[in-house]
């Protein structure tokens, strides 16, 4: 899974960071933790108004990663299935039979960190 920055300027290999809450912002690191020196502020994928909303990006990020994403359905039109898998930012469905249905799709695929308006808590 490729993993980008809220604002669309960093994109890292899931599998190969470190991604870590540190009050109110998300951070990555270099898996071995190696050549991170002096690199703080280029580091940063998100950055929210509060811990509560840090705490939620981080837990959209598991879920992703785990392949189930929450979903709100009430806030979808109705979509075809690839209109479905670009606004996950996932690759193909492979199965979406009906409303609140669990959604398998294949492993080519990405989270981007919302912005701060877009997250409730």
């Amino acid at each position: 899974m490729r993993v980008i920055s809220q604002d669309g300027t960093i994109d890292v290999p899931y599998e190969m960071v470190v991604i870590q809450k540190f009050r109110n912002a998300i951070y990555f690191l270099n898996r071995n933790l190696t050549g991170v020196e002096g690199l703080i502020n280029d580091i940063a994928l998100a950055e929210y108004s509060t811990k509560e909303k840090a705490i939620k990006a981080m837990e959209m990020l598991r879920e992703a990663y785990a392949g189930k994403p929450k979903l709100n359905v009430d806030k979808i039109p109705n979509l075809t299935p690839q209109e479905f898998g670009e606004k996950l930012g996932i690759g193909d469905i492979l199965l979406c039979n009906k409303v609140n249905a669990d959604v398998s799709f294949s492993s080519n695929y990405y989270f981007q960190f919302p912005q701060d308006d877009e997250i409730e808590v």
